[in-house]
């Protein structure tokens, strides 16, 4: 079975139904599609299902874990409405990144976790936890890993994301220990220049405006590559790049272009 390759819908513009032609037609499997595109196309996740490729995810349930009391039933909500999206789009996959908010309460976050687990496994479904750079709390894959091993839920797995590694000063070492059948996903990236660890509203900045397409800003893509080859990773692997230039031109110029980085590496 061919080891499937997906763009993260966010790198094009315009609407969701041209933006999954692009990627289609540019050698793309999957594509990681949010619920913003979910609710914007006119027809609703039964007329995406309909495009010819399937997704990787849903994405993105922000700040579930740990979620202040006054919220937490709210979240638990959104959950099944992130189920319910899935399900009519024939995706068994939700992303739900680790908290970014300060006030999250940390006591909480293992039992919200397992809450998760067991209600997306009630419905065949499975749970991406990525830790983010600027994560209130397992910003790091080492800290996450921890954290995802002792609770051990079969369905809740980890986004190797590269942005958040590297502009934390990480490199491929973080891999370490890490059972490749506990990854569900990888998101190649690049970025231009290595911001302070310490300097926040500039790596988000960059994270959700200048992020690069592999091969063409200074991340160490290729020991990520043979690391995560070395140990036998077979799920998806593909682009998520966030980047307003790219975004401007015609979607399907800009697919072409993340397919051909994404194969100068992987393939």
């Amino acid at each position: 079975m061919t080891q499937p390759t997906f763009l993260n819908l966010v790198l094009l513009s315009g609407e969701p139904e041209k933006k999954i032609q692009a990627a289609r037609e540019a050698g793309f499997d999957q594509v990681e599609i949010w619920r913003e595109d979910v609710d914007a196309c006119q027809g609703g996740a039964t007329r995406l299902a309909q495009q010819g490729l399937g997704f990787t995810n849903l994405q993105v349930l922000r700040d579930f874990t740990g979620a202040p009391n006054s919220l937490r039933l709210q979240k638990r909500d959104e959950l099944r409405q992130f189920i319910q999206m899935a399900e009519a789009l024939g995706c068994n996959t939700i992303q739900a990144p680790a908290t970014t908010r300060e006030d999250a309460i940390a006591a909480q976050i293992d039992e919200d976790l397992c809450w998760m687990a067991s209600e997306a496994a009630r419905f065949n479904m499975r749970i991406m936890y990525e830790p983010m750079a600027w994560c209130s709390v397992d910003n790091t894959l080492p800290l996450a890993w921890e954290r995802l091993k002792r609770l051990a839920q079969p369905n809740i797995g980890l986004v190797v994301d590269l942005f958040h590694i590297c502009v934390l000063g990480g490199d491929a070492s973080h891999l370490e220990n890490i059972p490749a059948d506990r990854i569900y996903e990888v998101q190649l990236c690049d970025m231009a220049v290595q911001p302070s660890p310490y300097d926040k509203d500039t790596i988000i900045n960059i994270a959700k405006h200048q992020r690069q397409l592999p091969g063409t800003g200074i991340i160490n893509i290729s020991s990520f590559v043979e690391r995560l080859k070395s140990v036998g990773y077979k799920g998806p692997v593909g682009i998520e790049v966030f980047n307003d230039d790219l975004k401007s031109q015609p979607p399907c110029k800009a697919a072409r272009e993340a397919y051909a980085a994404l194969r100068r590496f992987w393939f």
